[in-house]
């Protein structure tokens, strides 16, 4: 009798052995897919991270060092000069504006609003409505910073340094702007919680611009030898000029 001829096919061991290799490269694929799908992500996420906080470090700071002295009117009081600093917040007249192509001035205010930094600008203001804003006041909004624990404004003088650093600064009781701003935050994602502060000082301040008082420029330092050295008309000379000739004389 002739055998029967073996039929191809497979047997139901190759066909679960085929499965499982078939799920183990499934799962390895998977898992490249989903780690690689996860770096990108978290790479998109670390670079809007970045552009935000350079964003704000870069807007932050420059307004604050562009700060002017700039007078306004307070109960009837003329020449006030117009800064107010507070623990979570200030308010400050800038020559770097967000608007206008970055010229002009601007009447900003940085507040902490439901846990968010809001800056608020007016390019439309008045020495009359800095300290008092009416509501009605056309202002640009926009969130600076957000997913912080906790942030605070300091505020050190500009010639008083052994003060150091204060929580409050008015510059109707205070008659001058600070020298110093700095700013912490804390609980940023980005610098995986350590804090953030940041230092800025006022230009206006720090070269002695914009005071009230008028301050005449600086003389030429061979004109100011040459005034003490040199007497006017009828006038004695200068002793210590006459004692330099009488040495060189000997």
């Amino acid at each position: 009798m002739r055998e029967r001829r073996r039929e191809a096919g497979f047997t139901l061991l190759e066909l679960v052995l085929a499965l499982v290799i078939f799920g183990m490269i499934a799962a390895v694929v998977y898992s490249a897919f989903y780690f690689g799908h996860r770096a990108v992500a978290s790479g998109e996420r670390s670079a809007d991270e970045n552009q935000r906080m350079r964003l704000a470090e870069e807007m932050l700071g420059r307004q604050v060092r562009s700060a002017v002295y700039y007078f306004a009117h307070y109960d009837d009081e003329d020449n006030v000069p117009f800064f107010l600093g507070m623990p979570d917040g200030m308010m400050f007249v800038t020559s770097a504006p967000q608007s206008r192509g970055g010229t002009g001035l601007a009447a900003v205010s940085y507040r902490l609003i439901d846990g968010q930094l809001v800056v608020e600008e007016r390019v439309n203001f008045t020495p009359k409505d800095l300290y008092t804003p009416s509501s009605d006041l056309p202002v640009q909004r926009a969130v600076l910073l957000a997913g912080f624990t906790s942030l605070r404004f300091e505020y050190m003088a500009a010639e008083e340094r052994d003060l150091g650093w204060v929580d409050r600064w008015d510059a109707r009781d205070e008659d001058d702007l600070p020298g110093l701003v700095r700013v912490t935050v804390e609980g940023l994602p980005y610098f995986g919680g350590a804090p953030w502060v940041r230092e800025i000082p006022l230009f206006t301040r720090a070269t002695g611009w914009g005071t009230n008082d008028f301050q005449d420029p600086p003389e030429d330092e061979t004109e100011e030898e040459l005034q003490g050295t040199t007497a006017a008309p009828g006038e004695s000379p200068d002793n210590d000029a006459v004692d330099e000739d009488e040495e060189l004389a000997q």
